[in-house]
C-alpha cells in the first residue's frame, strides 16, 4: 500500500528522530592498567542530553564487568582484563543502537638497558661509577617520551636521575663503604603508569665489585714475593728482614684462596696456597618497589632478586623463598635472565610500624640472605573535632581551642596541616601538642560591633611525595584537579596537562580549573605521561569519572562575642565537686582576687584554695545555683549543681 506524502513525511520524521539518538562508552583514552578501570554507557537524545535505557546489554571481550558505584544517568562498570588480555573490547547496545570501543592493555611494550662505567669499579681505588640507562620502545629505539626510571640497588647508593637525552637517563652510583669483595645488583625499573606500580618493565645489571688491598704475609727474609689471584699476578715485592711483605692486590668476588709464589736469594721457589681471609659471597640481591606502601591492606608492591654464582655470574632455577612479617608474598615468577618475582601485599595496619621482608637460598650457603624493610603508610586527614572551652569570649581575652584530626577509621593522623581561619579576630599559638591533638587561641578583636565570630579549622594530609592518582571533582560548580600517592596523601608542586593547559598543584594538592565545559577533557601527568584521566563533562554540570576530594576535614563553629570586662570568673561542675577562679583576659589566674561564694540551696564545706583556685563539695537534694562573684568588680559567673 503507498504512502501518502504526508504519512511518508512523517515516517521520514520520526527515523530521523530515532537515527539521532547515539550511544557512547565513555572510558579512558590511551593504554589501560592491567589491575582494571572503568566505564560508562551514556545514551543521548537528538539535543545531545542522556536521555534513559530502554534494554541496555553490555560485553567485553579480554575482561570480566563487574557493576560500579551508580551515577544517573550513566550506567558504569569496573573492567578487569583477563590475564594476559592485550586488548579489551566493550560492546553496548540498546535497541537498534549499537557500539563498540577498544582499550589496549598497557604497559606499552619497551626494554631497559643499563651500562656502567667504569664497568668493574673496584672497592678501595674507586669510590663513584656513573650508571646509564636506556629506555628502548617496541621498535627498540629510544623512547623520548618516557618518564625517569625508579633506581634501586642491593648495596652502595644510587644519586638522583638526571635526563640526558631522549629516552636516556644517568645517576652516580656511589660504592658501598665495606672493604669484602660482593656482587651489586642495580635494577632500572620502568614502572606503569605511576613510579610506584607493580606494572611495567626492568633492566638489571650484576656488578661484581672487587677489593683493592695491601695483602699482608711473611716469607723467608729478603725473598721476591708475588701471588696470582683469578689468574691474574701481582707483584713481586720484596720481604724485609724478618720476612714479613705487603703486596697491593685486587680480589674479585668468590675468590678465597691465591696462588703464592716466594723466591729466595739463591733462586729457590716456593710455592703456597695463601687464604684471603674473605667472607663467602653473598649470592642473593633483592631489591623491592615501592619502598613505602599504605597499611590499608590492599597495596601492592614489587620483589625482585638475582642469583649468582660465586663469582657473579647470573644463576637460573635457584630455589629462593621470600617471608613477610606481616603482610604476604605471592610467588616467585621466573623472569629473563633468571631474575625471580614476588608480588608483596601489604597488611592492613593500625600501628603502621615498618614491616620486614627476609629472602634466603639455602643451597647456596648461611650468607645468601636478605633483609628488606618496608615501610607502611596511614592515609590521610579526613575527620576533624573542634571543641571551644565555651561559646562566649569577652574582648581583650582569649579563648582556649583544643581538635582532634583523624582518619578515615578514626585513628589520630599525626603531621597533617591545619589551618585555622576566623571572621573576626583571629587565632593563635597553633601547634600540635600529641599525635593528632592540636591546641590554639581565638583572640577576639578588642574593638567592633561584631556580636559573634565564626571560627573555620581545615585539616589536610600529611604532604604524600610519589603521584599515583590524578583525580578529579566538582565543587560548588567548579572543576578541581589533585594528585594523590598510593595512600591518598596530596602530592603538591605536581604539572599537569589539562587540554591545552598546563597547570600546578597547590600545596595541598589540588588546582583550580574553573567552570568546567561540556565535552571531553584530558588530564595527564606531565613527567608521568601514563597517569592521566579522561574526564566527561555533561550536562548539569556533571562529572564522569567522579572521585572523592582528596582527603581534607573541615569544621565550623560560632562564638559570641561580649564586651570586654577587667577579669573574669570561671566556675567548673563535676557532679558535686566545683571549681571556681578568677583570671585576666589572657587566661592568667589571678591568685590575690576576693570572690564571694553563694548558694541558692544546700550546703558546701570549707573551700579549698591552691594557686588561686578555690574547690567545694556541695551537699544537696534538688538542682540549685552556684553564684561566684569578683567583690571588685562585681563580675559574676553562674553554674548549675545537680544532686
Amino acid at each position: 500500500m503507498a504512502l501518502s506524502p504526508r504519512s511518508l513525511f512523517l515516517s521520514l520524521l520520526l527515523a530521523s528522530v530515532g537515527s539521532a539518538q547515539t550511544l557512547e562508552v565513555l572510558g579512558p583514552s590511551g593504554p589501560v592498567p592491567p589491575d582494571g578501570f572503568t566505564v560508562a554507557v551514556v545514551k543521548r537524545g537528538a539535543d545531545g542530553s542522556p536521555t534513559p535505557f530502554q534494554n541496555p546489554s553490555i560485553s567485553a571481550d579480554g575482561a570480566d564487568l563487574r557493576p560500579a558505584p551508580p551515577q544517573p544517568p550513566l550506567q558504569t562498570f569496573l573492567v578487569v582484563p583477563t590475564a594476559g588480555a592485550r586488548e579489551v573490547r566493550i560492546r553496548a547496545s540498546d535497541g537498534a543502537l549499537r557500539t563498540e570501543l577498544r582499550f589496549p592493555v598497557g604497559p606499552p611494550a619497551a626494554r631497559v638497558e643499563l651500562s656502567l662505567d667504569p664497568p668493574t669499579p673496584v672497592k678501595g681505588r674507586d669510590q663513584r661509577a656513573t650508571l646509564t640507562v636506556r629506555l628502548l620502545n617496541a621498535a627498540g629505539q629510544p623512547d623520548a617520551e618516557s618518564a625517569p626510571p625508579v633506581l634501586r640497588a642491593n648495596v652502595g647508593q644510587l644519586q638522583a636521575v638526571e635526563r640526558v637525552g631522549p629516552g636516556v637517563f644517568r645517576a652516580g652510583y656511589l660504592l658501598p663503604p665495606t672493604r669484602y669483595p660482593e656482587v651489586a645488583i642495580l635494577a632500572a625499573l620502568a614502572p606503569w603508569p605511576h613510579p610506584n606500580s607493580v606494572h611495567g618493565v626492568f633492566g638489571r645489571l650484576l656488578v661484581p665489585l672487587s677489593t683493592a688491598i695491601d695483602l699482608p704475609g711473611r716469607t723467608e727474609p729478603n725473598a721476591e714475593m708475588s701471588i696470582e689471584i683469578a689468574g691474574q699476578r701481582f707483584g713481586p715485592v720484596r720481604s724485609g728482614p724478618d720476612g714479613r711483605f705487603q703486596l697491593p692486590v685486587v680480589v674479585p668476588p668468590g675468590h678465597r684462596f691465591g696462588k703464592g709464589l716466594a723466591v729466595d736469594r739463591l733462586g729457590n721457589r716456593r710455592n703456597a696456597k695463601i687464604d684471603l681471609a674473605l667472607p663467602p659471597t653473598d649470592q642473593l640481591a633483592c631489591v623491592a618497589n615501592p619502598a613505602r606502601l599504605p597499611g590499608d591492606g590492599i597495596s601492592r608492591g614489587r620483589v625482585l632478586c638475582a642469583t649468582t654464582d660465586p663469582y657473579g655470574k647470573p644463576m637460573a632455577s635457584a630455589r629462593v623463598s621470600l617471608s613477610a612479617q606481616r603482610g604476604s608474598v605471592q610467588g616467585p615468577r621466573t623472569l629473563e635472565g633468571g631474575m625471580l618475582e614476588w608480588i608483596y601485599t601489604a597488611p592492613k595496619s593500625t600501628t603502621f610500624q615498618p614491616d620486614t621482608l627476609r629472602a634466603s637460598w639455602s643451597q647456596a650457603g648461611a650468607a645468601s640472605r636478605e633483609e628488606l624493610t618496608l615501610s607502611l603508610e596511614q592515609g590521610p586527614a579526613e575527620k576533624l573535632e573542634l571543641s571551644l572551652g565555651e561559646p562566649l569570649v569577652h574582648r581583650g581575652s582569649q579563648l582556649p581551642l583544643g581538635f582532634w584530626v583523624k582518619d578515615r577509621l578514626d585513628r589520630p593522623r599525626q603531621g597533617a596541616r591545619v589551618a585555622l581561619f576566623a571572621t573576626a579576630g583571629e587565632a593563635r599559638e597553633l601547634t600540635e601538642s600529641d599525635p593528632g591533638r592540636w591546641r590554639a587561641r581565638y583572640v577576639p578583636p578588642e574593638r567592633g560591633t561584631e556580636e559573634s565570630a565564626t571560627l573555620q579549622a581545615r585539616a589536610y594530609g600529611p604532604m604524600g611525595a610519589d603521584p599515583a592518582r590524578v583525580v578529579a571533582w566538582l565543587e560548588r560548580g567548579r572543576l578541581v584537579l589533585g594528585v594523590a600517592d598510593l595512600a591518598g596523601l596530596p602530592v603538591p608542586g605536581q604539572r599537569l596537562l589539562a587540554g591545552a593547559l598546563e597547570v600546578t598543584t597547590g600545596e595541598d594538592g589540588t588546582v583550580d580549573l574553573g567552570p568546567p565545559t561540556p565535552g571531553k577533557l584530558e588530564v595527564s601527568h606531565a613527567q608521568w605521561p601514563g597517569l592521566r584521566q579522561t574526564l566527561f563533562v555533561l550536562d548539569g554540570p556533571q562529572l564522569y569519572p567522579r572521585t572523592d576530594p582528596l582527603g581534607s576535614a573541615v569544621q565550623t563553629v560560632t562564638v559570641k562575642l561580649a564586651p570586654a570586662i577587667p577579669v573574669n570568673v570561671r566556675i567548673q561542675v563535676e557532679g558535686r565537686q566545683v571549681r571556681y577562679w578568677a583570671e585576666d583576659a589572657e587566661g592568667k589566674v589571678l591568685p590575690d582576687r576576693r570572690l564571694e561564694l553563694q548558694l541558692s540551696g544546700g550546703s558546701h564545706g570549707p573551700p579549698q584554695e591552691r594557686g588561686g583556685r578555690f574547690a567545694i563539695t556541695i551537699v544537696t537534694q534538688t538542682p540549685i545555683t552556684v553564684s561566684v562573684a569578683d567583690v571588685l568588680t562585681g563580675v559574676t559567673g553562674l553554674a548549675e549543681v545537680k544532686p
